[in-house]
């Protein structure tokens, strides 16, 4: 029973997630821990399924389209410093203290998109040369929230990479999931070298996290930058709402 439990919320998870940036943890997590699951290994079960699904799901956004390899692989490298102390945080964290960052600051990223009515449509091509470099600030940081807790981190790098970077919704969400992919494999396999690895949960978590993943970024491709700005402020609201007020 708990297995077809964590195959469904874990599929369910990825579909809002891959479609919005929204962060599957914020769903999955809680019913890993009312599954009586430990915290840490709640986590690793996360971060092994995000593992299998962010790199289907950068493909969906990203086929067809030019792609900054250069800019990937610096964030993604210097990310990992941030993911390496994310992850020491893990097993002696505070979660309310990380809950409520969280929804401040997604709630700000969502307010910021909305008053901005044609971020995120279509690239801009006039972008700051300026605001190109001063992006890699953010690596670290975003780094140690992912390995860390990482609810609303795909909200945050979409919202900053179309300010600074000019991108769209469809080609942000791309680049997101591909940069997370070393910080969870790195994440994952610090917490299973740790021991907190369970095969009986581990499996429907990644099956159903593949397939949603899967299919949300597939849907989220095919209806364009409109649609996934929609559910982009609405899943980013109320996830916001849920982090601050503990709901």
């Amino acid at each position: 029973m708990d297995s077809a439990i964590i195959f469904l919320i874990s599929a369910i998870g990825t579909i809002i997630s891959s479609m919005s940036g929204g962060g599957a943890s914020i769903i999955t997590i809680p019913v890993f821990l009312a599954l009586g699951i430990p915290f840490p290994m709640a986590m690793s079960m996360h971060l092994l399924s995000c593992v299998f699904w962010v790199l289907p799901s950068a493909r969906n956004y990203l086929k067809g389209r030019h792609v900054d390899w250069l800019f990937l692989v610096l964030f993604a490298g210097l990310g990992l410093i941030g993911v390496y102390f994310g992850v020491k945080l893990i097993t002696s964290v505070n979660e309310q203290i990380l809950r409520t960052f969280a929804g401040i600051m997604i709630l700000l990223v969502v307010s910021l998109i909305y008053f901005k009515k044609d971020l995120g449509l279509q690239e801009d091509k006039s972008r700051s040369k300026l605001k190109e470099k001063l992006i890699y600030l953010f690596s670290v940081p975003m780094g140690f929230y992912e390995s860390a807790f990482g609810s609303g981190n795909g909200a945050a790098f979409s919202f900053i990479s179309l300010h600074m970077k000019g991108l769209d919704f469809m080609k942000a969400l791309g680049y997101y999931y591909a940069i997370s992919f070393p910080w969870t494999v790195f994440a994952a396999a610090d917490l299973i070298f740790k021991g907190y690895f369970n095969w009986g949960y581990t499996v429907p978590a990644v099956a159903g996290s593949l397939i949603g993943g899967y299919m949300g970024s597939k849907y989220g491709r095919y209806k364009g930058n409109s649609f996934i700005k929609v559910v982009f402020m609405v899943v980013g609201g109320l996830l916001g709402l849920k982090l601050l007020f503990q709901l």
